[in-house]
C-alpha cells in the first residue's frame, strides 16, 4: 500500500473512490504490460524468425544432401524443394566449380569443359556482401548477406557434402521472413490493443460489481456513525464479502439494541434525578412549612406563658383565658406532629396493612354519621348513594382515614347550595368511592400540587381552623399503598375527590370470590 501510495500519490487520495482507484492502477499495469508485449513483439519476433530460419536451413541442407546421393529424380524433387520453401541452391565440387545452380535448373554434366563453368559463372550476377558469419559444428556456418545492387538480404548456408570436398550453399531471402515479422507484428499489435480495450471494459464492469457492496456497505456503516439502524446489507455471496455484510447487520443490530437499552437507562436515570430533585425539592418545602407551621403556636405559647408568669405576680384575671389558648395551641401542635408521624411512616412503608372484606355501606356510615351534626352547624347537607351488595377489601381503618379527609374537606369548602354528595360505584378498576361537593373550582394549575405536604389552596384561610395541608398527603400515600388509583376533578357546580377500593366479587351459584 505504501509503494503504491508513492507510485500514485494523487490517485491513492481519498478524494477518489476504491473503484477509481482500483480501476486506475489495473489499467496502468495492464497498459504497461501491452505496450511491453507490443514492443517485446517488434524486436524479438523478427530475431525469433531468424533463428528460426537458421535451423530450418541446416535441415534443408541435409534434406538436400540426400537427395543428392538418393533421389532417382533430382532435378523434380530439387524444384519441389526449393519452391515450397523459397529457396535458392548452388552445388560446388571439390575444385569449386559450379555443378548446380537453382537459377538454371540444370545439372553441370562435363566437369572436364571448363568454358561451360565460364559460362555459368558469368550467368550469375550476384554481387553479395557479407554482413555476418557464424560457423556451425561439421565445418557447416551461417552468413548473412546483402546484395548491394537490390538492397535485398539473404541468409546463406554452406555446408560440405559427403568426403569429397563438395560444397553446398542454400540461399534465403531474410525479406520474406521480415514482411512476415512486420506483418505478425502488427497483428499481435492490434489484438493487443482490442485485448486491451475488452480487458479495460470488463475489468470496470467487473470493479463495478465488486465494488457494490463494499460502496453499499459504507453507505450503511455512515448511517450507523448518525445512529440510523434501520439500514442492513442485502445478502451478498458466500465468500468473504457476505461474511463482512453480515457482520455489519449484526453489529447493527447489536448497537441497535444496545443504543436502545442506553436510552432507556438514561430516560430512567432522568426521570429518577428529576424524582430525586422533587423529593429533594419536597423534603425542604416541608422542613419549611413544618418550621413555620410549628413556629407560630410555639410563638404563641410562649407569649401567653409570658403573660401567665406576668399574671400570677399581678393576680390577673386573664391567666384561665391565657391557659386555655396554651391548651388549644399545644393540642394542634400534638395534631401536626402526629399527622406528620403517620404521613411519615405511610411514605416509608413501614405502616402494615391490615387488609380484610368489609362491607361499603357500614364501612362509610361508621365514617361519615359523626360528621352530620357539623355539616348541619356549616350549613350543608350530606346525601350517601351507597348500594347494600358492595363487599371490598383492604384496611377499612387506613381507607376511613381517607374518606375522613375527603369528608372534612368538602365541608370546610363547601359553597353555594352546600351539598355534599358521597357516591359509591362498581369500575372495572374497583370500588369509586367519591366525595362531590358544591362550590369554587380549584384551578387547575394547582391540581397536580394539592397532593404535596403543606400545601393549601386556599391561602386566605388562618391555620387557626386547623387545616395543615397534611390531609390529602396522607390519602396519596395510604392509596399507593393499597396499589389504587385516586383522583380529583372539577364537575359542574363543585368538585369531586375520588380513591378505589379493592372489590370482592362473590359468585352466587359455587359461592367464591374474586378480588379485583
Amino acid at each position: 500500500m505504501k509503494l503504491l501510495r508513492k507510485l500514485f500519490p494523487r490517485l491513492m487520495s481519498r478524494k477518489y473512490s476504491m473503484r477509481t482507484q482500483l480501476f486506475g492502477i489495473a489499467a496502468f499495469f495492464i497498459c504497461i504490460g501491452s505496450f511491453a508485449i507490443i514492443i517485446a513483439n517488434s524486436q524479438l519476433i523478427p530475431l525469433i524468425y531468424t533463428i528460426r530460419q537458421s535451423y530450418y536451413m541446416q535441415d534443408l541442407g541435409k534434406e538436400i544432401e540426400t537427395l543428392i546421393f538418393e533421389s532417382d529424380d533430382f532435378y523434380n524433387d530439387m524444384a519441389i524443394l526449393e519452391e515450397s520453401n523459397n529457396i535458392e541452391v548452388e552445388i560446388y565440387d571439390h575444385n569449386k566449380n559450379l555443378v548446380y545452380d537453382s537459377t538454371v535448373s540444370r545439372l553441370i554434366q562435363g566437369m572436364e569443359d571448363t568454358n561451360d563453368f565460364d559460362l555459368f559463372e558469368k550467368l550469375r550476377t550476384r554481387n553479395l556482401k557479407v554482413t555476418s558469419h557464424r560457423d556451425l559444428s561439421s565445418g557447416a556456418c551461417l552468413q548473412s548477406l546483402v546484395d548491394e545492387k537490390t538492397n535485398l538480404q539473404y541468409m546463406l548456408y554452406i555446408s560440405p557434402i559427403g568426403n569429397k570436398g563438395s560444397t553446398l550453399k542454400v540461399y534465403s531471402q531474410l525479406n520474406y521472413i521480415e514482411n512476415a515479422a512486420n506483418a505478425t507484428t502488427r497483428y499481435v499489435s492490434f489484438v493487443a490493443i482490442i485485448t486491451f480495450a475488452l480487458i479495460m471494459v470488463s475489468l470496470y464492469l467487473y470493479l463495478h460489481h465488486f465494488t457494490r457492496p463494499f460502496v453499499e456497505m459504507n453507505k450503511i456503516t455512515r448511517a450507523m456513525a448518525k445512529m440510523d439502524f434501520s439500514q442492513k446489507c442485502p445478502p451478498y455471496s458466500n465468500n468473504e464479502i457476505g461474511e463482512l455484510g453480515q457482520s455489519i447487520n449484526t453489529l447493527s443490530a447489536s448497537l441497535d439494541a444496545a443504543m436502545r437499552d442506553l436510552k432507556q437507562k438514561n430516560e430512567k436515570l432522568e426521570a429518577d434525578i428529576e424524582h430525586e430533585r422533587r423529593v429533594e425539592k419536597m423534603r425542604k418545602e416541608f422542613v419549611s412549612n413544618a418550621s413555620h407551621e410549628l413556629k407560630t403556636p410555639i410563638a404563641i405559647i410562649q407569649g401567653y406563658a409570658e403573660g401567665i408568669k406576668l399574671g400570677v405576680k399581678t393576680n390577673s384575671p386573664n391567666n384561665d383565658e391565657y391557659c386555655d389558648v396554651i391548651i388549644e395551641e399545644t393540642h394542634k401542635m400534638n395534631r401536626l406532629v402526629c399527622e406528620m408521624m403517620e404521613l411519615s411512616k405511610f411514605e416509608s412503608g413501614a405502616y402494615p396493612l391490615k387488609s380484610r372484606e368489609f362491607d361499603i355501606r357500614n364501612f362509610v356510615a361508621e365514617v361519615t354519621d359523626t360528621y352530620d351534626i357539623l355539616a348541619e352547624e356549616n350549613g350543608a347537607e350530606i346525601i350517601r348513594n351507597i348500594p347494600d351488595t358492595l363487599t371490598g377489601y383492604g384496611d377499612p381503618d387506613k381507607l376511613g382515614m381517607v374518606l375522613n379527609n375527603y369528608v372534612s374537606n368538602a365541608i370546610y369548602y363547601t359553597k353555594g347550595e352546600k351539598k355534599i354528595v358521597i357516591n359509591a360505584t362498581e369500575t372495572s378498576t374497583g370500588i369509586k368511592m367519591s366525595v362531590f361537593n358544591t362550590g369554587d373550582h380549584i384551578p387547575e394549575d394547582e391540581i397536580p400540587n394539592i397532593w404535596l405536604s403543606f400545601y393549601r389552596t386556599d391561602k386566605a384561610h388562618s391555620r387557626a381552623e386547623g387545616h395543615f395541608g397534611i390531609g390529602l398527603s396522607i390519602v396519596k400515600a395510604i392509596q399507593e399503598l393499597h396499589h389504587m388509583p385516586y383522583s380529583v376533578e372539577n364537575d359542574e357546580g363543585g368538585v369531586e375527590f375520588a380513591f378505589y377500593i379493592k372489590q370482592v366479587k362473590k359468585d352466587i351459584t359455587d359461592g367464591t370470590e374474586d378480588k379485583g
